[in-house]
């Protein structure tokens, strides 16, 4: 039987993605503000930047993964010398992705480089960490607290960022300059993420991991399999797809509700001030449940916490149909949703790694790292899919920006906000469900029996 794991590693793990989380949240909040605003594009350039990115860092994800499978160092094993070679790349050129060089089409391109670029890197250091998982622990248990561990990290570091980048950015670029004020910003979440990850370096050194034991051995031979064979092995895996179309209908809700909520409360509730308060509410909510999900997780399984968090969330968004709504009711219901979605979500890298032991005890063939590098995937798709959503949602009930909503216009914006969530969280589950029927009893047999061959 493995060592167990230090109580100290699997309760912090989570630390990385929560320095981490206060870069993306850097782009989430400000980098279409930033092209329009602070930079002062075109609609024309910003919306070229936009799409160029968002294609592109599907492609970056991708390539995320063909780095991770294939590339080894000799210090720190296949996975964790990432952790101390990606966070500096991303932070360099993730200042590039806010900057203003030269003229409109020059910036432009620096902008769209310093994006791709970046992206590259960061999909490969939360991969790596993704991966690592995998190689520090064959315990169910372990993982499904490793996992929720990420999830709370993230939950928090959205809180952190509440309460100092939303405050930081004004006042620094009212000291300094719109765009050097977001350098500076960009500089400090930076500094931060490298020292996240530099601890979780330095808590999984002393772990007994075959990975870690064969790395020079991974060094000196790397992964051969080409680009085609790792594309071909991800189709040989139904559970991996099944997980990644559902985590994609997932994401889609999130993005739409976190996107598509101040159109709620500017036109139906028409209780701008609050929105504030629903932002800091859903961050509660899901810091909430990350923390109770791993106990969720070891009591029924994972696949079990993953479907019955997505069906149930989506039950609690479709009840705002059926109450009198005002912005205490709503931002408490979609609280309460996004407490219970928050299982589902914590169970995600855990779920991903399952879907490598089953496809190496299928195939005979180990893609650990690509497979943990496909975790970005439903992200970009659901991103994509919830604006998609968003947009045409706007056209169909004849949304004019700037103009007072008819009733009609609040109407339909209403409809959009409790059944575009509902619809895809449940869609996720079913997906999911019918797809993925792998028990954690199955990847305890599987593990023995890849043990027993090796």
């Amino acid at each position: 039987m493995s060592e167990k794991l230090k109580k100290s590693l699997l309760y912090t793990y989570g630390i990385g993605d929560l320095c981490f989380t206060l870069l993306v949240c850097m782009e989430v909040y400000f980098f279409t503000l930033f092209l329009t605003d602070y930079a002062k594009f075109s609609m024309f350039t910003g919306s070229v930047i936009v799409v160029a990115t968002g294609i592109g860092d599907i492609v970056c994800a991708f390539l995320a993964g063909v780095i991770l499978q294939r590339v080894s160092f000799k210090f720190g094993g296949k996975y964790r010398s990432w952790l101390v070679i990606a966070p500096p790349l991303v932070v360099i050129l993730f200042i590039f992705q806010f900057s203003k060089v030269g003229g409109e089409a020059l910036a432009a391109t620096v902008i769209i480089i310093g994006f791709l670029a970046s992206h590259l890197f960061w999909n490969v250091g939360y991969g790596a960490i993704g991966g690592l998982m995998g190689s520090i622990t064959q315990d169910q248990d372990e993982r499904t607290i490793l996992s929720s561990s990420r999830a709370q990290g993230q939950s928090a570091g959205n809180l952190v960022f509440s309460y100092t980048g939303a405050k930081m950015v004004p006042i620094f670029t009212a000291g300094i300059g719109l765009v050097y004020g977001f350098s500076l910003t960009i500089l400090i979440f930076g500094i931060v993420m490298i020292l996240g990850y530099l601890y979780l370096y330095k808590m999984s050194a002393n772990t007994k991991a075959a990975e870690m034991e064969a790395a020079p051995v991974e060094a000196a031979a790397p992964d051969k399999k080409s680009v085609w064979e790792m594309v071909v092995l991800v189709f040989k895996n139904p559970p991996l797809l099944f997980l990644i179309l559902g985590e994609t209908f997932r994401n889609t809700c999130l993005f739409f509700i976190l996107s598509f909520a101040a159109y709620y409360f500017n036109n139906v509730l028409r209780n701008e001030a609050f929105l504030s308060v629903f932002i800091l509410g859903n961050g509660i909510g899901t810091l909430l449940g990350a923390f109770a999900a791993p106990w969720i997780g070891v009591k029924i399984g994972k696949r079990h916490a993953y479907g019955l968090a997505c069906v149930i969330s989506g039950l609690v968004y479709f009840s705002v149909a059926f109450i009198e709504v005002n912005s205490w009711s709503f931002t408490i219901i979609f609280t309460i949703a996004a407490m219970i979605a928050c299982a589902s979500q914590a169970m995600i890298g855990a779920l991903f790694v399952d879907t490598s032991v089953y496809g190496e005890w299928k195939t005979g063939k180990n893609i650990l790292g690509f497979t943990m590098s496909m975790m970005m995937m439903p992200i970009k798709f659901g991103l994509l899919i919830g604006r998609g959503i968003i947009m045409a949602g706007l056209v169909l009930i004849g949304y004019v920006g700037g103009a007072e909503p008819t009733p009609e216009v609040a109407s339909g914006i209403s409809t959009l906000m409790v059944y575009a969530p509902a619809i895809t969280s449940i869609l996720a589950a079913i997906i999911f469900y019918l797809g993925y029927r792998i028990k954690d009893t199955d990847i305890v047999r599987m593990q023995s029996e890849l043990a027993a061959k090796k």
